[in-house]
């Protein structure tokens, strides 16, 4: 197999250049168009999908216009068809988003939309029976403006009516999770004894700021004993921007001893009900195992994503420079103003007095002379 085969459709063929091919069958007849494009990769997916409804409606390129999308629903269908490759929880949001704004019509859309956005800020949650947080807030926002984005990147549309100035993103304040020394191990303690299979996953999050995406995703052919890293693939980062993760110490010996029947580095065991046989399978979600773990172990509030703000911040702790810590949690811009959470006090251990300040005749009380 192309090891340079990034995702159905598309293979990077050399840096800045995609191979693009699109294979549709119509009355049972099999059509292929292939085509080189110069660009990113997000440029060859929307060529890839121009592609095929081309084909799909045998219409030159550009000839789609914003009279054949009548409602919002319309112009969602083509934005989940490009984003086949996101993560469940991204699909989720997006579904919700199509059941409550699907039904509006494109020419009255951000009036119906500022509507909408008002109703939320001034009601309560129907699941938590609380007022919505600036971040439930931001996320229709930012679904709503990437679906515009797109037709008007795919000349659906002239312009996004989704603008920052009419729907600006809401301030949202940092998590500050701080797992003690104890409080840690005692969920690693649960972990081992509740769900087994999360004990490598959580350990590694831990200590490498991973995300949750990434690490499911990780695979045998992405890991290098030699150098003790193991490689982020563009394809499953959140940027497009691959990367490489170090292994830390404690868990070289894990990834040395893996079965031979997992693809994944991350794995849970299933016996088969009919043989009895051992086989492995990647992880999913596994979101409710995480809860139960996290709830016996009393942690309140506390989200597998916090283990990326807390690894970043013991690196930092252990002396490892800023720039290298961007590098390995694959930021393209300084996110430590979010991410860093030290402990109040223990940050105080590292205050640094003048040694000035140890001398007598440092601070001296001036005379009457002197006043």
């Amino acid at each position: 197999m192309n090891a340079r085969l990034k995702e159905p459709g598309i293979e990077q063929v050399e840096p800045g250049k995609y191979r693009v091919a699109v294979r549709i069958r119509i009355n049972g007849k099999i059509i292929e168009r292939r085509e080189i494009v110069s660009g990113t990769k997000e440029k060859a997916r929307d060529r890839r999908y121009i592609l095929k409804r081309e084909l799909r409606e045998a219409k030159p390129a550009g000839s789609l216009t914003s009279t054949e999308l009548r409602t919002f629903g319309d112009l969602l269908k083509i934005y989940k068809e490009k984003r086949e490759q996101c993560s469940i929880a991204h699909l989720n949001k997006i579904r919700i988003v199509e059941r409550e704004l699907g039904m509006f019509p494109l020419p009255h859309f951000s009036e119906r939309f500022e509507q909408y956005m008002r109703l939320l800020k001034t009601t309560n949650s129907e699941k938590t029976g609380k007022p919505r947080s600036n971040a439930s807030l931001n996320r229709p926002v930012e679904i709503v403006r990437a679906v515009f984005n797109m037709g008007v990147a795919l000349g659906l549309m002239e312009t996004n009516p989704i603008i920052r100035a009419r729907f600006p993103k809401l301030k949202v304040h940092s998590r500050d999770v701080i797992l003690h020394d104890n409080d840690r191990q005692r969920l690693l303690n649960i972990i081992n004894k509740e769900a087994p299979h999360l004990s490598a996953i959580v350990r590694f999050a831990l200590q490498v700021p991973c995300r949750k995406s990434e690490l499911v995703n990780m695979k045998k052919e992405d890991l290098d004993l030699i150098h003790n890293a193991i490689r982020v693939k563009a394809e499953i980062a959140k940027n497009d921007r691959g990367c490489w993760k170090p292994i830390p110490p404690d868990m070289v010996e894990y990834f040395r001893n893996l079965p031979n029947q997992t693809e994944y580095l991350f794995y849970r065991e299933v016996e088969d009900k009919e043989t009895g046989e051992l086989k492995y399978s990647g992880l999913g979600s596994f979101h409710s195992a995480w809860q139960r773990c996290r709830k016996l172990a009393n942690l309140q509030g506390l989200h597998f994503h916090d283990t990326r703000h807390m690894a970043a911040t013991a690196l930092i702790d252990n002396g490892t420079p800023e720039q290298v810590v961007m590098t390995v949690a694959n930021w393209k811009t300084n996110m430590l103003r979010t991410y860093y959470h030290r402990e109040p006090k223990t940050a105080l251990d590292l205050v640094r007095f003048s040694p000035n300040h140890d001398r007598e005749d440092a601070v001296k009380t001036p005379t009457a002379s002197a006043l």
